[in-house]
């Protein structure tokens, strides 16, 4: 009897012993956890947009957009348009050969009418997106609100 009350005790003990090893601290309710590997390998995973999608970034102050002549290739393009400037801008898109410095204008502002779209009224200190799709060519870019145009905010966009 004697050596089955020992027997029993040395249990309890190895049971004790055990689940208080395997306490590990971080909310792991006592499981077990697999070693971590010696022994690693690290890959990197990239992605790159669809053939047919670019990104852009114009930036814009007062007065003028960074940078003054971008580039970009044909098909769906992603504007970002962060303002690091003080005030509210715009980027207008203008389809044309003219030079962006001598633009025809309407009722005193920068005529429109060749616009394949715009993004309107970025506050400092944020950015606006706009996808465009755009066709081999030249391009002017304009903040058409008051005076910002007359202050020298235009610059190209060559599509090819």
């Amino acid at each position: 009897m004697r050596l089955r009350s020992l027997s029993l005790a040395a249990v309890f003990v190895l049971v004790a012993v055990v689940v208080g090893c395997g306490d590990d601290d971080n909310g792991g309710g006592g499981q077990a956890q697999a070693p971590s590997p010696t022994n690693t390998q690290q890959t990197k995973t990239t992605t790159q947009a669809p053939a047919a999608s670019h990104g852009l970034t114009i930036r814009m102050t007062e007065y003028a957009f960074h940078p003054q002549d971008a580039v970009a290739k044909k098909g769906k393009v992603t504007i970002a348009a962060p303002n690091d400037g003080h005030i509210v801008h715009e980027l207008v898109l203008l389809k044309t050969d003219a030079n962006p410095a001598s633009l025809p204008k309407k009722g005193g502002k920068v005529d429109e009418s060749a616009s394949v779209g715009e993004i309107a009224d970025v506050e400092p200190g944020f950015t606006k997106k706009a996808t465009f799709k755009l066709a081999p060519g030249k391009y002017a870019m304009v903040c058409a609100l008051p005076d910002h145009y007359e202050n020298g905010m235009y610059g190209s966009l060559t599509v090819k």
